[in-house]
């Protein structure tokens, strides 16, 4: 998940400057737009974490589970483990087995290095952890993989969303690569993304309508904002709220 802006994770993870020792979440934008002044009446979200991403150093994930405790009761933190595996493929070279092995090591570690800023507010929010890797095994999610990546097929539009997504990313980050390692680096970046809705799809079924995350989400909030109709319904009714993080 979802940022430098960018929903792929980036390849390193970065440490924020020694004199920016906290930050303040803010709302950058909500999507659909509708729901800006209600998404506050749920009292349930989840958050989504991209591993090795700038946005998910220790003080910005302090000012960013600051800000859900003010909101919501519970909170479901959404490890972007298992997909990881994509990134490293695609970034590092690395083989799929070993891809996906470090992944899984990188999500156990994000917890466990992690927790205690989930616990200093857990007076106030409840928070939970879960993995994209135990979501990806339900039958949910081949049910709505499936249907995304018909979806991806036969829709123009749809494809042409996520495709521009992944190039506005992998022009950051794949300099000096030849023209057949570019576009596999965009079919896996399609890829990426087709897994990550379809898990974010079983968390909406699963009574989770608020995703929270440091970004934006282009392809996502055009879906909740109605642009791709032929989307899954648990993806359209999905209220996407993006922060934005100011040092201080």
């Amino acid at each position: 998940m979802v940022l430098d802006t960018q929903a792929i994770s980036s390849p390193r993870r970065q440490v924020e400057p020694a004199r920016r020792t906290r930050y303040k979440a803010e709302i950058a934008s909500v999507s659909p737009a509708t729901s800006r002044t209600t998404f506050e009446q749920h009292d349930t979200c989840f958050l989504g974490v991209s591993l090795e991403n700038s946005n998910f150093t220790t003080a910005k994930l302090a000012g960013m589970v600051k800000w859900i405790s003010r909101r919501f009761a519970r909170c479901t933190v959404l490890i972007g483990d298992s997909i990881h595996r994509l990134t490293l493929e695609s970034t590092c070279g690395m083989a799929p087995e070993e891809a996906l092995e470090q992944a899984l090591e990188l999500g156990r570690q994000f917890v466990e290095s992690e927790r205690k800023v989930f616990d200093e507010y857990g007076t106030s929010t409840d928070f939970t952890f879960l993995n994209c890797s135990d979501v990806q095994r339900c039958r949910e999610f081949a049910e709505f993989h499936d249907e995304l990546r018909t979806f991806f097929t036969k829709d123009e539009m749809f494809r042409s969303s996520v495709e521009s997504f992944g190039r506005a990313y992998h022009r950051k980050h794949s300099h000096g690569i030849s023209g057949a390692e570019w576009e596999n680096r965009i079919r896996t970046s399609s890829e990426y993304f087709l897994e990550e809705f379809s898990i974010f799809a079983c968390l909406k079924r699963q009574g989770l309508p608020v995703m929270v995350y440091p970004g934006s989400f282009s392809t996502l909030s055009e879906i909740a904002r109605g642009e791709h109709p032929g989307a899954p319904e648990e993806l359209r009714d999905l209220v996407v709220v993006s922060l934005h993080l100011k040092g201080r």
